[in-house]
């Protein structure tokens, strides 16, 4: 069973009942969030990682909250000049309060030195809400799970903005690339792709990427680490992925926020951290590393030039059954042209 399998890399690991399958809590693993359909995991998980963890980056899998930017004047992963997860993100393990039958709780106090200099106290939090998304699953013949997080950072001290910036940022690993197709609909239609995507990354993820109306197609996989981020000059709405080996949809939606917005980039951002409102974004793992994310990004809260907090609210729903019913729940309940995605 699924649930013996976690507990050999986790033994706090603690679940949470929703419609045909489980959200997993994983305080033993940084905070991390999985989900399973009846007994099949959904998230990408790495065991042998997890039970073997190396002195370095664990890129174990799951959805984990990670602070933006990435790159940059202000960037949490780069401390001393070179790549780095630093260890309240990578190893410091949260403590889980169950909240109810269906919520739960994952707090624990960090420090993190950004590219500035600057160490950076912070209280880390994800709520975390089993969804019963039953009736939407059964009017499609679908199986299903769905949660919603709220994932916030607050900061311990004072920091003025001149010195520190931080935004909360889940990134959701799941296994596979090459046939997959990920996307995001957005609600200005006749936007150009510089107002839809944010490029600045690595490589040219713009040879990947069609477009059609209020609607973008990623297709996964090729030879080169991709990534983008979606701005908030589109008006996103949604971003999602097909898996079609395992007849999977996800789909991942966060509000607008009112709050302060930036590039989350991982490059030496040319244009500076404000150069660009990133909503969402998506990864692409390649052939290579055969994983993909789908991340969302929260603005970032400040009052008379000091940072406050940043909270992101965002809720993931995954679908499993037939091509046919899964385009209908794409046209019905999305508003989608599900002849794009399903293929």
């Amino acid at each position: 069973m699924i649930y013996e399998k976690l507990k050999t890399v986790d033994s706090s690991i603690h679940g949470l009942k929703s419609t045909d399958g489980t959200v997993w809590l994983s305080p033993g693993l940084q905070g991390r969030i999985f989900c399973s359909i009846e007994d099949e995991l959904v998230h990408k998980l790495d065991f042998d990682m997890a039970l073997n963890p190396s002195e370095g980056f664990n890129n174990i899998g799951g959805n984990s909250l990670w602070p933006a930017p990435e790159g940059g004047a202000f960037a949490f992963n780069y401390p001393h000049g070179e790549w780095t997860v630093q260890d309240g993100t990578n190893k410091v393990c949260p403590v889980l309060t169950a909240t109810g039958e269906t919520s739960a709780s994952m707090v624990k106090n960090i420090e993190l030195l950004n590219s500035k200099g600057v160490n950076v106290e912070l209280e880390y939090k994800r709520e975390v809400k089993a969804d019963d998304i039953s009736a939407t699953a059964s009017a499609y013949g679908l199986k299903a799970v769905g949660y919603t997080s709220k994932d916030t950072f607050t900061a311990l001290k004072e920091y003025s903005t001149d010195d520190v910036i931080i935004n909360s940022w889940t990134l959701e690993q799941f296994w596979g690339a090459e046939g997959i197709t990920a996307f995001g609909a957005y609600d200005k239609e006749d936007a150009e792709p510089k107002q839809i995507i944010n490029d600045d990354f690595y490589g040219n993820p713009l040879e990947r990427i069609t477009f059609s109306k209020g609607l973008f197609l990623f297709a996964l996989g090729g030879p080169n680490r991709l990534q983008i981020g979606i701005k908030k000059d589109c008006a996103p709405r949604l971003i999602g992925a097909y898996i079609p080996a395992q007849e999977t949809l996800i789909i991942r939606t966060t509000a607008i926020e009112k709050g302060v917005y930036i590039n989350i980039a991982d490059n030496d951002q040319k244009d500076g951290a404000y150069s660009t409102e990133d909503i969402y974004s998506v990864f692409n793992g390649s052939q290579e590393l055969n994983f993909f994310e789908l991340e969302t990004i929260a603005p970032m809260i400040v009052k008379d030039g000091k940072l406050v907090d940043s909270t992101l609210v965002s809720q993931t729903r995954i679908f499993k059954g037939s091509k046919e019913n899964i385009c209908k729940l794409l046209e019905t309940e999305y508003k989608l042209n599900s002849k794009e995605i399903v293929k």
